[in-house]
């Protein structure tokens, strides 16, 4: 091989190796902006309302959820006033809190998960997001906090069918409220598989 040939092959090398460490830094990059953690510093949310189903119904919500002495607490409950859609009248109210997660780190977005019952679809796995952008407004009672759910079926027939009931909308009416840590807000030493405690992966359910 001639001295240019050799020149020319380390180049080429050396432009190779650049985009495949180039790739596999975006790689990495694009898996740490996705991947759903345990929040550390913990805290904990709470918050009460209503969104407008795409029928175009009221579904009430109320829930409190976070983190407290090494595990999770709270409570999730919704109500779907839809008379029409296949969610019509749909009842989630939780057993469990399993997981609580900053899916999107550095943002005011919380996933609240867990197992719960329903009068629909027997026992589900749920994921409820939430997102604290600011409190309502004086005069129509309407914020910019936003409010979503995904059930995951545990229960024949349903058995891993997964439907996002409500994807992730702004508030009708209500508040949703980003709690700051405070000393009994610890979350577990070893954090939960995301799909064990909600079920299924955040699919379809948006910001």
């Amino acid at each position: 091989m001639s001295k240019e040939r050799r020149t020319i092959a380390r180049w080429m090398l050396t432009l190779l190796v650049a985009g495949l460490t180039a790739s596999v830094v975006i790689f990495t990059g694009t898996r740490v902006a996705k991947a759903h953690i345990v929040p550390f510093p913990c805290d904990f949310t709470t918050g009460g309302g209503f969104v407008i189903t795409d029928n175009g119904y009221h579904a009430n919500f109320g829930l409190v959820g976070g983190c407290k002495h090494d595990g999770f607490f709270g409570h999730v409950n919704f109500v779907d006033h839809d008379e029409t859609g296949e969610y019509a009248g749909l009842h989630v109210s939780s057993d469990s809190i399993d997981a609580y997660f900053e899916p999107a780190p550095g943002s005011n977005v919380r996933d609240i998960c867990g197992t719960a019952d329903t009068n629909l679809f027997g026992t589900v796995k749920f994921r409820a997001r939430t997102e604290d952008n600011s409190d309502p407004s004086p005069g129509d009672g309407r914020g910019v906090d936003k409010f979503g759910l995904k059930l995951t079926g545990v229960s024949p027939p349903f058995t891993g069918i997964s439907a996002v009931i409500v994807s992730t909308r702004v508030l009708a009416g209500g508040h949703i409220e980003l709690h700051k840590p405070n000393p009994s807000n610890t979350g577990p030493s070893t954090p939960p598989d995301e799909i064990t405690a909600c079920g299924s992966d955040d699919s379809g359910l948006g910001y």
